[in-house]
């Protein structure tokens, strides 16, 4: 049974860990936000749900066919993050009132749970494991096309400064948020970890397909000009026999122009003859004979891409 003295002594320790964030904290040991709280709290620092026009307030900032790159202001996510929070607060002009320190106890583990959401939200849709992800530079861009609402399958590669194709080492920046703005938005967000210097927008990686690299058909004459550039490569024996072809392949890392103009049917000229094709490019790397395999990489094309890069002063 409680006395009044040991109820006294109760609510003054109390009201002294109240009054002290540290003191919070440690009466706490472990703060265990939950899940759906936390995937809220993620969702709000990807910016989903908000306004489109607390992003772009004016639509001359966007016009129809642009694309505008950004650095996400974190102060500002900070404080839509203390907006959410402010709907369970209670109000008062005293400094260290219980509730601003039970903010300032668990400000820190409630970020750290809400960033570790958002880092898997895009991951748990695409069926991957979360990247690491440090969120103290979020960077990305705003495209507005007809693009986005008519090709669905387009896609993005995001390199930092020293880490694009050009250089030695590749480094892909963990993408945060794809996708268009709505079911038939013509607008796309991307936002991604780390601060942007290349972005490639890309089509679908499906998309692969055979293709030349020149063609050029004058209806006058039914005459067709079409060139590719070819790999050349050379083969030589393997120690060992191995099925079903016993020669090893090596590039020579130099292409040639091959003159494609009589392998397309005179009466369909937009139409290859394939073995003719395959004939030429055995000629030209002075071997009898192609296979499939090197068919299809000799004819393969890379999907459409347009890359825009950081200007350095």
């Amino acid at each position: 049974m409680n006395t009044p003295s040991s109820r006294t002594t109760f609510q003054a320790k109390l009201a002294t860990t109240l009054n002290d964030p540290a003191a919070i904290q440690a009466a706490l040991a472990e703060v265990q936000l939950p899940q759906p709280l936390a995937d809220w709290l993620g969702r709000l620092r990807l910016l989903k749900g908000l306004p489109f026009n607390y992003l772009v307030p004016d639509e001359n900032m966007l016009p129809p066919e642009s694309v505008r790159f950004f650095y996400l202001d974190l102060n500002w996510v900070d404080a839509l993050l203390d907006g959410a929070f402010s709907i369970g607060r209670n109000l008062t002009v005293t400094e260290n009132a219980p509730t601003n320190n039970l903010d300032s106890a668990v400000k820190t583990a409630v970020e750290q749970h809400a960033g570790k959401s958002a880092s898997s939200i895009r991951a748990q849709g695409l069926g991957r494991s979360a990247p690491e992800v440090t969120l103290q530079v979020v960077s990305g861009f705003l495209l507005r096309s007809s693009v986005v609402s008519t090709y669905r399958g387009i896609g993005a590669n995001v390199f930092p400064l020293g880490g694009t194709p050009e250089d030695e080492s590749i480094q892909l920046l963990p993408i945060l948020r794809f996708e268009p703005l709505g079911p038939n938005s013509d607008t796309l967000l991307c936002l991604v970890d780390g601060d942007a210097f290349r972005v490639d927008i890309h089509e679908a990686p499906e998309h692969l397909h055979y293709g030349i690299d020149k063609y050029e058909f004058d209806a006058t004459t039914k005459k067709v000009t079409a060139t590719k550039m070819i790999h050349t490569f050379t083969r030589s024996a393997l120690p060992s026999p191995l099925p079903p072809r016993r020669e090893q392949i090596t590039l020579s890392g130099t292409t040639t122009p091959l003159d494609l103009s009589n392998t397309f049917r005179s009466s369909s000229p937009r139409v290859l003859k394939l073995a003719a094709l395959a004939s030429q490019i055995a000629t030209l790397n002075n071997v009898s004979d192609i296979d499939s395999a090197e068919m299809g990489f000799e004819m393969t094309e890379g999907v459409g891409m347009v890359s825009f890069k950081k200007e350095i002063s």
